[in-house]
């Protein structure tokens, strides 16, 4: 069963709500010493005037200063305002537990050892524990971690959905073929597809800027960058594909005419990316690259072959609106095989 939505914005600062017993500026000391003696769990004693708050006093404090000598004979009958705290933390009902969090941190330790006062619409409803508050958004804060990662996990079964059909067409087409593709943040930014046709099939693979969940939103938009170039041109035309992807990821980002206030575009996204096409008729490979790793392991057990990449990378400020990439071909033989790999081998930390 799904968690509720559980945010500490929804909860407030009247949820930590304990009644204990409050004294007066009329109330004695030897009155609050018999309070403590009766109330062992109480560490703060709130000192009101007609139901408002004035001061706390300090168990420990009150407790330590009484066991003086002499102390009891001089205090016992006077007023508790003389040990008591003029500036206790107090706090509205209706404040949240963010705010109340922000707060008690700019008090330092005092409202988390003491406590703190709580009112509504200024007059006492009783006070809050500091180890509460540390509890409270502690179970919330696990609790919408526990939120975000089933949304994360879901997110991937929607991203491997939208893979899964160029994996399903791979396997149809090629008969001899490897494919690794592992977020490290359960859902990433690698994007691949895959397109067979009559006469030879196309492969796009990009790295998107961001890992996780910011990752994943750029192959979105990515696929559907890819979607709109097929239709402006053919599978065969890599260096057009390449082009078309990289207007409209600057459009959707708002990279042409939205600036920042400080003059810059307010986002700096894109991707790294190679489109290869394979004419299997004639057995040529052609191919536009945005500055992908991609090599060619000949038949004849020679060294690799590079292939060759443009150093300019799609959909970022820099990259011009009309940016061109260069079309390469090269001519296969039986048995060559062709790697292709994103950053996220070799990036990895670590000796592997």
């Amino acid at each position: 069963m799904p968690l509720p939505q559980v945010s500490s914005r929804q909860f407030t600062s009247g949820a930590l709500c304990i009644s204990v017993p409050h004294v007066t500026p009329d109330n004695t000391n030897q009155q609050v010493m018999a309070l403590f003696n009766t109330h062992k769990a109480l560490i703060g004693l709130p000192v009101l005037n007609d139901q408002h708050p004035v001061g706390m006093i300090n168990r420990h404090h009150f407790l330590s200063s009484m066991s003086r000598p002499f102390f009891h004979e001089l205090y016992d009958s006077k007023s508790c305002t003389v040990f008591m705290d003029n500036d206790p933390l107090v706090i509205d009902a209706q404040t949240t537990l963010n705010d109340l969090a922000q707060r008690v941190v700019e008090t330092g330790d005092k409202a988390v050892t003491e406590g703190f006062i709580l009112t509504q619409d200024g007059r006492y409803t009783g006070i809050g524990l500091g180890i509460d508050l540390i509890k409270t958004v502690s179970e919330l804060h696990a609790r919408q971690h526990q939120q975000i990662m089933q949304s994360i996990d879901y997110a991937r079964v929607i991203q491997e959905a939208m893979l899964a059909r160029s994996r399903q067409a791979i396997s149809h087409c090629l008969e001899d073929w490897c494919l690794f593709w592992q977020p490290r943040d359960v859902v990433g930014g690698d994007f691949y597809a895959f397109y067979p046709y009559a006469e030879g099939w196309l492969a796009v693979i990009a790295d998107c800027t961001g890992h996780g969940v910011p990752g994943a939103f750029m192959t979105v938009i990515f696929s559907s960058a890819l979607e709109k170039a097929l239709t402006q041109a053919p599978p065969d035309a890599p260096e057009k594909l390449l082009q078309t992807i990289n207007q409209y990821i600057k459009q959707t980002l708002g990279q042409t005419d939205t600036r920042s206030s400080d003059g810059h575009s307010a986002s700096n996204d894109g991707c790294d990316a190679i489109a290869l096409y394979v004419d299997t008729a004639r057995g040529i490979a052609r191919w536009a690259s945005a500055r992908t790793t991609a090599f060619i392991l000949p038949a004849d057990h020679t060294s690799p072959a590079l292939l060759m990449a443009d150093r300019c990378g799609i959909g970022y400020v820099d990259t011009p609106f009309d940016g061109e990439w260069t079309r390469n071909e090269r001519q296969l033989l039986p048995g060559d095989k062709i790697v292709i790999m994103t950053d996220g081998v070799t990036d990895q930390p670590g000796d592997a």
